[in-house]
């Protein structure tokens, strides 16, 4: 039998609205998830996840790189300061920084060969992360919750 939120966080009294458990249990749910692959990127690669996740994004964009402005729109988890996740990422030479020839302001980051070797190495782990984590769930429950998911994000209340 599987632990409640409120076991799983020794709560003795019921919680006060099903949104905060459902929204507890989606945090609790999210630390679990991401924590064994923060540990995995910082022991294989010596990267965050917010710096894999901006490789990740340079790796799809297109050629010619993208601003750092850009790279926080796409950013899952977002970052305030990106301009320093690139700056970590430059002095590694996984990603490089050019000036747009049509307007010097602009800076375009773009990712490196080096960059896209390291991608290229932690893929298979990638591809295998989400079976490991959720392989116990069935197909139809995954659905669901993906389902699920999606309805919270489309019609998700702001706050405060």
């Amino acid at each position: 039998m599987s632990e409640s939120v409120a076991t799983r966080l020794k709560q003795k009294t019921p919680f006060p609205t099903p949104e905060e458990e459902a929204l507890l249990g989606l945090r609790m749910a999210a630390a679990q998830i991401t924590a064994p692959w923060a540990t995995f990127l910082k022991n294989t690669a010596d990267l965050s996840t917010s710096q894999y996740n901006v490789l990740r994004i340079l790796r799809g964009s297109q050629q010619g790189g993208l601003t750092c402005g850009e790279i926080g729109e796409r950013t899952i988890a977002r970052d305030p300061d990106i301009t320093r996740l690139v700056d970590r990422l430059s002095k590694r030479v996984l990603v490089k920084r050019t000036r747009n020839q049509a307007d010097r302001r602009v800076v375009q980051v773009e990712i490196t060969q080096k960059g896209l070797d390291l991608l290229r190495e932690l893929d298979p782990h990638v591809q295998r992360m989400p079976r490991a984590l959720l392989g116990h769930v069935s197909q139809t429950r995954l659905q669901l919750l993906s389902k699920l998911l999606t309805e919270v994000l489309d019609g998700m209340g702001t706050f405060p």
